[in-house]
């Protein structure tokens, strides 16, 4: 992926146009579906996406391209044809269906495709496109990008600098893993299990920084590993931290205590854990800024922010919701004694927030169900026959 902002800028506006105008004349392939990500692999919503082709039998009448970062992610499935980001180009001028999710090919599609940006979670709060301080420059390249609720329509239609009627409300393509949990896991003997996933505030990768924050783990830097232990282990609470994949590492080192894991990215997969099973399966959730901390609604289960940066991170990124904090139904937590207080009322079973996550949950959600994958791909119109 290209990290620097100018050099996106420039290839949009002198390279884009060239490929542009050539889409325009190349005839399309009906039979071709291609999933593109531009980072790491196939990943986020192509994911369960590419699942739901195969499992309804898709690839027997179409070809399933799936256009990725680097051959290294390619992974071993003859159902599909894993390509490369330069090949993955001449695919989309003549692959009539395509998704997206992270990044996208900056070419126009024609009046012969679908060209659908799925994005990597589709309920926000962080800015995006124009809104954001990290303006990438043109980024409407879809025939439509997938919205979880008409909330979002005329935020994404400044974002993407796009028309209403590319916005399509269909639901978010991850969030059927939510509700069609297939694998269980088994994480000790402990009272509950709390999952926190921290979004990144610095990362080499993606070439930008939001906040200031050093510490992986918000609020918690690795001296304090301890302490933060000992306090899930006199609530018999399990914490399982899982670092953003984009998230600058000083140490790329597993942290595991008795009630304690703090896991990268790599170590995540190592262990065999999908994020939504894990979702479903764990007691409650500590987010922040990141769309999971909405998924999480579906739910219906506590949650907490943990938000110490949040007036650097609406200076340097910006927030969709003018008070994110009405967005956020649960404990809001700046401090370390505001975390105490949150682990003891999730172990003790306190839930003031009930009613709130259900008022934000119907505002962000249209759809709460396991039917993404169905809706997006009718929206794209495929044969199956």
């Amino acid at each position: 992926m290209l990290k620097n902002i100018k050099i996106k800028k420039v290839i949009k506006n002198t390279i884009s146009p060239l490929f542009s105008g050539i889409n325009k004349i190349v005839p399309k392939r009906d039979d071709y579906i291609l999933l593109y990500s531009a980072n790491h692999g196939i990943c986020h919503s192509l994911v369960p996406l590419k699942k739901y082709l195969l499992n309804h039998s898709y690839d027997n009448n179409n070809k399933i391209i799936c256009g990725i970062e680097s051959m290294k992610y390619a992974e071993s499935d003859e159902r599909v044809k894993y390509i490369g980001k330069f090949k993955s180009i001449l695919y989309f001028l003549i692959s009539k269906h395509v998704f997206y999710t992270t990044g996208q090919i900056p070419v126009k599609p024609s009046r012969q495709q679908v060209v659908i940006h799925l994005r990597h979670g589709n309920a926000n709060y962080k800015t995006s496109g124009k809104l954001t301080k990290i303006n990438n420059g043109n980024e409407n390249y879809f025939t439509y990008m997938i919205a979880s609720s008409e909330l979002y329509i005329p935020i994404m239609v400044q974002e993407f600098a796009c028309k209403e009627s590319q916005i399509v409300v269909a639901g978010d393509a991850m969030l059927d893993g939510l509700f069609e949990c297939e694998k269980k896991y088994y994480f000790g003997d402990f009272s509950k299990v709390l999952l926190w996933l921290p979004t990144f505030r610095q990362s080499d990768y993606l070439g930008y920084n939001d906040t200031s924050i050093q510490d992986v783990v918000p609020l918690f830097p690795e001296e304090a590993y301890e302490r933060l232990n000992d306090m899930l282990k006199e609530y018999d609470i399990k914490l399982i931290v899982k670092l953003h994949p984009a998230q600058n590492l000083q140490k790329n080192h597993e942290y595991i205590y008795s009630n304690l894991e703090i896991l990268t990215h790599q170590d995540f997969q190592a262990r065999g854990y999908e994020l939504y099973n894990l979702m479903a399966q764990a007691d409650g959730l500590i987010g922040d800024y990141s769309s999971a901390s909405l998924q999480y609604l579906l739910t219906d289960k506590p949650e907490a922010f943990v938000i110490p940066d949040i007036d650097e991170y609406r200076e340097k990124r910006g927030f969709e919701f003018e008070n994110p904090e009405e967005y956020m139904a649960g404990h809001i937590i700046k401090t370390q004694d505001e975390f105490e207080k949150f682990i003891r009322d999730f172990a003790n079973g306190v839930d003031c927030y009930s009613d709130k996550r259900k008022l934000v949950r119907d505002k962000v959600f249209k759809y709460q169900d396991s039917c993404n994958c169905e809706r997006i791909v009718k929206l794209s119109g495929i044969h199956l026959e």
